[in-house]
């Protein structure tokens, strides 16, 4: 069992927690980095397979991710753009698989219409709203009481152009069904990507990839860590007070218990996703409603299929591997063709 005394603790090796650390001991401060599993990277995962190198986690970057753009130049990561010359796959409401170019769905007018209609609305509510507080918005409660779903037939009577907005955010982004999440939600993911329309736009949204994977962002971050980082330690209790002698930061004291190692610290970072505070016990205890709200706070689940050929052998045909089907087992379909590879590899999703 390790016995550490630091300034920060951070909790979970991912990229965020992996950044904090970094920058934090680039400022001059002490850390430890406390990771249950094996690997770092999170839900950022490139691994081989059968000779493949295959992006299993996160693996996109788009133009407005600068931060993201300005680490990876930091450490030497190269990017490459998707493939997406040639045309498209749609599979449409009567499961008709129509080839076309350009920006748009090869749907009938009135449903042209009607997705024109939607996205404007929610490019309206996005920029009225903003990314930072929607909950301060007049109309937060109102978006907030109606799941996405239900937001979009009440202002459409198109189940087509329902499904296909839909898609862009409740399968794209949150991984999740449009009826599991509410509108003020759908409405804060467009806004943190600068509109709707960008989501809309999978050569903006799904841009660039990292030349031998995502992964390496946090591999890097934590080879420059070092022992710092401490890996299958899972965290079991994190024990918080304050010193008699005031309130400054200087007197508050928090000791995190994981598997492999004690943390004596001035603060802790928790980098993992809400729903697995229940995973650690606090001691105080977190407020009742801060506990409740991560019991309820769900995640998407997402499953990604690579299917690896000899070649690309659908760019022969025209096609840029690219394709849709909101009502399809997979939903989206792109060429996943690593940088430099002579084989062909396309992607399947399926949102659960």
């Amino acid at each position: 069992m390790l016995n550490l005394n630091r300034d920060v603790v951070v909790v979970g090796a991912g990229p965020s927690g992996l950044t904090a650390a970094r920058e934090l001991k680039k400022a001059g401060l002490t850390v430890a980095v406390l990771e249950a599993r094996d690997r770092v990277g999170g839900r950022t995962w490139t691994d081989n397979v059968d000779g493949a190198l295959l992006e299993i986690g996160g693996q996109w970057v788009s133009p407005d991710q600068t931060v993201l753009l300005d680490l990876l130049d930091e450490l030497g990561l190269k990017t490459y753009s998707r493939y997406r010359s040639g045309e498209s796959v749609y599979i449409g409401a009567d499961g008709i698989p129509v080839r076309y170019t350009g920006d748009s769905f090869p749907v009938d007018s009135a449903t042209a219409v009607e997705m024109d209609k939607l996205i404007a609305l929610l490019d309206g509510l996005a920029a009225e709203i903003g990314p930072t507080e929607p909950w301060a918005h007049a109309k937060a409660r109102e978006l907030d009481t109606i799941s996405f779903h239900h937001w979009l037939r009440a202002h459409s009577d198109n189940e087509e152009a329902c499904n296909n907005i839909g898609l862009f955010i409740a399968g794209g982004m949150l991984t999740k069904p449009a009826h599991a999440f509410s509108a003020l939600q759908a409405v804060l993911m467009a806004a943190s990507a600068g509109s709707f329309t960008h989501l809309t736009d999978e050569d903006f949204i799904l841009d660039k990839r990292v030349i031998g994977g995502m992964q390496q962002v946090s591999l890097l971050q934590a080879q420059e860590l070092g022992d710092d980082v401490v890996l299958n330690s899972p965290v079991r209790t994190i024990n918080w007070s304050v010193n008699p002698d005031g309130g400054s930061p200087e007197s508050y004291r928090v000791t995190v218990v994981s598997e492999r190692a004690t943390v004596n610290a001035r603060f802790v970072i928790m980098a993992v996703p809400p729903n697995l505070y229940s995973r650690v016990s606090f001691n105080p205890p977190l407020p009742r409603r801060q506990h409740q709200m991560h019991q309820h706070q769900s995640l998407g689940l997402v499953i990604k299929v690579h299917a690896v050929y000899g070649k690309p052998f659908w760019r022969e045909d025209g096609l840029s591997g690219t394709g849709f089907g909101a009502g399809s087992l997979v939903q989206e379909v792109y060429d996943n063709t690593n940088h430099g590879d002579v084989r062909g590899t396309l992607v399947g999703v399926h949102f659960r």
